[in-house]
């Protein structure tokens, strides 16, 4: 792939979806809405299905040997020449999955150990909306509010996954209120650390106690895709006792592509290793180059996470968490 600098791209912004793209210098539509992670319609590689069809309402195009101020254009073949504003209301946007109402009925929920539960929801339609592995769901609570809980579930799973830790406060009482709805409401998809693409290089996960969810999601869709870089997953935990139980653990064991880290910051190691995650990485790695790196936890160690790893070397652009959304630093 040819890299360019930023400031030879041009900026498409298309309509309906307000999704702005940056396109490169001989970059066709298609070919840069692709490159971003966006649905877009096609049947054909010529331009003949039309299926890729937009309106160009401003700017400036090149397409089939000529330039074109507006009127219909063909993702496929069009090259922007400069800055665009586009109508093209079949493109579906990858990392912005519409927000659904869904009513679940709870199949089961069982304790994993470490006070932590494993809650399996099925919609009561018995139709899941599209989401992206990694991302998150909201669960309402008895007064109407919701809490945020990381999908364990992979695309395509037929019930939604969850890992709650029931330890402290209101957290408590969710295995006892969820087991006596008969309808639980839940809203979702959420958030942006997600694999909508799968990259173009290894992936490190890192996860603090129950962030461990959210890496389950991203690690199951990458078996199930037969993703082809490896994959290195860093579990944090206070206590050895902190750890629960994973259903998957054994079955990932033995994919060639997945090496596993249990990493305890206080006690006894037992059999993971001893001290922080961001510790534990950077004794494994000194080359961040290719990397992309997950993270879910809480911002302290998420943020710590990010400062050792970019001290160490890496592009801060390197590494997505939802921390970066709903706890940002100034």
């Amino acid at each position: 792939m040819m890299s360019h600098a930023i400031g030879e791209t041009r900026q498409v912004t298309l309509q309906p979806s307000g999704q702005v793209l940056a396109v490169w210098p001989g970059e066709t539509l298609l070919e840069a809405a692709r490159r971003e992670g966006l649905a877009v319609p096609q049947a054909c590689p010529r331009g003949d299905c039309q299926a890729c069809a937009a309106l160009l309402v401003e700017g400036l195009v090149r397409q089939a040997g000529g330039e074109r101020r507006q009127g219909e254009v063909l993702a496929c073949q069009a090259v922007p020449l400069g800055d665009c504003l586009l109508h093209w209301d079949e493109v579906l946007v990858q990392d912005g999955c519409p927000e659904q109402m869904l009513d679940c009925q709870l199949v089961s929920c069982q304790p994993l150990g470490g006070d932590v539960y494993q809650v399996i929801l099925r919609p009561l339609d018995g139709r899941l909306p599209r989401y992206f592995a990694g991302q998150y769901l909201q669960l309402q609570r008895e007064d109407g509010s919701y809490a945020a809980f990381s999908l364990a579930s992979a695309p395509g799973r037929p019930e939604l996954e969850l890992h709650i830790l029931a330890r402290e406060g209101s957290s408590r009482l969710w295995p006892g209120y969820l087991q006596h709805q008969a309808r639980i409401r839940v809203r979702l998809p959420f958030g942006d650390a997600h694999l909508a693409r799968l990259p173009d290089g290894p992936l490190i996960l890192v996860a603090a106690g129950t962030g461990m969810a959210q890496m389950q999601g991203l690690i199951e869709h990458c078996r199930a895709m037969h993703f082809a870089y490896p994959v290195h997953l860093y579990w944090g935990a206070r206590q050895a006792g902190d750890f629960y139980r994973v259903s998957h653990w054994a079955a990932w064991q033995h994919w060639p592509g997945l090496t596993l880290h249990q990493v305890v910051s206080e006690g006894p190691g037992g059999e993971g290793r001893r001290g922080l995650l961001h510790e534990a990485i950077c004794e494994d790695f000194s080359d961040f180059r290719g990397l992309q790196v997950y993270a879910s936890g809480s911002p302290a160690m998420v943020y710590a996470t990010l400062d050792a790893l970019v001290a160490a070397g890496m592009d801060a652009r390197q590494m997505r968490a939802d921390v970066f959304a709903y706890a940002p630093r100034s």
